[in-house]
């Protein structure tokens, strides 16, 4: 059809094309949203390895957006996944057959394990320790994360929504459960031979420039909950602050290890990767725009702002090309490192942290100490309080077999 229209313009001028001048007069503005729409849909990854054999632990895999655009891709190649959910339930088996049928990889499974409640966290990791030769692990990719809505002053003020501990939801699901799972998990990242390129890649947000480091009370535990917003992007600093520190330590241990038993271990095997993939039309957009509620979704997100929100953000699968760039660039292999620090991804490239508190190691190190005294003292509380609680159903039980024993 382009030669016919070429050639009609050429032998009988552009009279005879339908519509000629409006295509004219609207042309500009087409190539103006097209060249807008290929800048912020941002580039695309192209590495690619074989994962066959492969073992990682993946959190907001089944979001439906970017986690499963990612896991997609990794069971397609291969890996040997494990995805930990609130829950275990026909929903998420289905989704977990369905991604099966559809990559044919049959070693995708289903784990509980919700990041809001530390003592689901622990129980996960202990279970996965809990293995005699260590089980292997090649990576640990969390894509998970909570945005509450922002809530109009006055009008519709934000309302707090806490964990299984008390804490904020977002300080909880964001920062608490992803700092103890990884903290816990040490031990086995660490027992993986030396040979062994293993990725922990920690998606963020651009949000983290807004937020603030609380160092004395990293768990939010004793500040007033005047914005919803505030909490979640210090969540996402504070988590990209202490994996600073995270990266660290893991090497320095494995270095420690290493000169006692005179191996000639790096430990530069493992890399910790922030990666910052981008405004995207997530579930979070959604319930941020929204407001929460079903009528702004309907009218304000789906007709009003979704044609702007398709020009300047990202889907899904767009997201996921830097979370795919950090995981099968070679970059990251230790013959290829230049430097031992955690790495920052954006738009497939490794780029530089926009906060300084990135550059202070020392106060990355107090707000790790920090964070583990508090979530350790947070589940000493709860443990007692589910040792009380377990208790007391034990007295009402034998009470009401006492009574049933009397009549």
């Amino acid at each position: 059809m382009p030669l016919n229209i070429l050639g009609t313009a050429l032998f009988e001028g552009t009279d005879k094309i339908p519509y000629f001048d409006e295509i004219v007069r609207a042309a500009p503005y087409v190539a103006a949203t097209a060249a807008v729409k290929y800048w912020s849909r941002g580039p695309s990854n192209t590495w690619e390895r074989k994962l066959h054999g492969k073992v990682y632990i993946v959190t907001g895999g089944t979001s439906g957006g970017m986690g499963t655009s990612v896991v997609l891709e990794m069971a397609r190649l291969g890996a040997q996944l494990i995805f930990l959910t609130r829950s275990v339930d026909e929903w998420s088996s289905e989704f977990v057959q369905d991604l099966r049928e559809r990559t044919g990889n049959e070693l995708l499974y289903m784990e509980q394990c919700d990041l809001g409640d530390l003592y689901e966290v622990r129980k996960f990791a202990t279970t996965w320790l809990n293995n005699s030769p260590p089980r292997r692990l090649d990576g640990v990719l969390v894509m998970s994360g909570d945005m509450e809505p922002l809530g109009v002053p006055r009008f519709a003020p934000p309302v707090r929504k806490s964990s299984a501990d008390g804490l904020e939801n977002q300080i909880a699901v964001n920062y608490a459960g992803v700092f103890h799972l990884l903290d816990l998990l040490q031990p086995s990242i660490k027992a993986q031979p030396p040979d062994r390129d293993i990725r922990i890649i920690v998606a963020t947000c651009w949000t983290q420039v807004m937020g603030d480091v609380n160092v004395e009370d990293p768990l939010w535990q004793q500040q007033m909950y005047r914005s919803a917003f505030k909490f979640c992007s210090s969540s996402k600093l504070q988590l990209g602050l202490a994996m600073m520190e995270y990266q660290r330590r893991l090497l320095a241990d494995i270095q420690k290890v290493a000169a006692e038993k005179k191996s000639e271990r790096t430990g530069l095997n493992i890399k910790v990767v922030l990666v910052q993939p981008g405004t995207m039309r997530s579930n979070s957009l959604r319930r941020v725009i929204s407001n929460g509620s079903v009528v702004l979704l309907l009218v304000l997100y789906c007709v009003v702002l979704y044609p702007f929100l398709w020009l300047f953000t990202k889907s899904g699968n767009r997201g996921a090309q830097s979370i795919l760039y950090a995981l099968n660039t070679p970059e990251f292999e230790e013959v290829n490192l230049k430097t031992t620090a955690t790495k920052y991804v954006a738009d497939c490239s490794v780029v530089k942290f926009a906060r300084k508190e990135f550059e202070d190691a020392e106060l990355q190190r107090k707000l790790y100490d920090n964070t583990q005294r508090d979530i350790l003292a947070l589940e000493k509380r709860m443990a007692i309080k589910r040792n009380a609680k377990g208790q007391g159903k034990s007295q009402e039980k034998s009470q009401g077999k006492s009574q049933t024993k009397s009549k």
